[in-house]
């Protein structure tokens, strides 16, 4: 596996800092504010996942009894950090999968992320995303799609600096980013990321679905839930 992590690494090193020159700085223009804490960005951090995806094929002429379950582990982490086009610091992130705890890890793709004073980003399969905005409050309103193509999606936060327990480990504090919720005849359209400080990313349910006649008939159901992470 390192060889083959070692080549990923290297392609998308050189891809992403075209143009830019290499930094092993950590931020240096970030306060230490705990609402920083919900988006770490150091090195050799990660978070390992339960995944649940549930696909409605649309084979079979709209009764929705084409319906596929997978259920597979993610594992997140920071690797090395650079200096983007625009000078500001961002990580790389390896993300690994597997299908059962007996499985070896298997590099799948490169990301990367960006926190600033205003904002977090992360770049997923090459789209970036609005992950987080600062300040943190109950007025605080973003279009998580502001950086990318896709269509606006307003996100707020439903809750935030509050305790929860996750797959039977607590968290001092969190917070909520509501994204979408959109449930009507034609499609039902959700999604919801929950962050720990310290840790990132602990929940993360995304819904896309399809109806006819108010009825599921094809799309995507995500959901992450943490399973371990660290160093604690």
């Amino acid at each position: 596996m390192n060889s083959t992590k070692n080549c990923i690494v290297l392609i998308a090193f050189f891809l992403l800092t075209a143009g830019s020159f290499y930094s092993c700085k950590k931020e240096s223009i970030l306060p230490s504010s705990p609402s920083f804490n919900y988006f770490p960005i150091e090195a050799g951090k990660w978070v390992e996942y339960d995944v649940d995806s549930i696909f409605h094929a649309e084979n079979d002429n709209n009764n929705d009894d084409s319906v596929y379950s997978y259920h597979f582990q993610v594992r997140e982490e920071i690797d090395t950090s650079y200096a983007d086009g625009q000078g500001r610091p961002t990580q790389v992130v390896l993300r690994y999968k597997r299908n059962t705890d007996l499985d070896p890890w298997t590099l799948t793709s490169v990301w990367t992320q960006t926190l600033s004073l205003s904002s977090a980003y992360r770049t997923e399969e090459n789209v970036p995303y609005h992950k987080l905005a600062f300040p943190i409050n109950n007025s605080t309103t973003w279009d998580g799609n502001d950086a990318n193509t896709e269509e606006e999606e307003m996100y707020e936060y439903d809750d935030f600096h509050i305790p929860r327990t996750i797959g039977g480990l607590s968290f001092d504090s969190t917070l909520t980013v509501l994204q979408r919720d959109e449930d009507n005849y034609v499609e039902r359209i959700f999604g919801k990321e929950i962050y720990a400080t310290g840790v990132g990313m602990i929940t993360k349910v995304r819904d896309d679905l399809g109806k006819r006649n108010g009825i599921v008939v094809k799309g995507l159901e995500y959901k992450m839930v943490m399973r371990d992470y660290g160093p604690r």
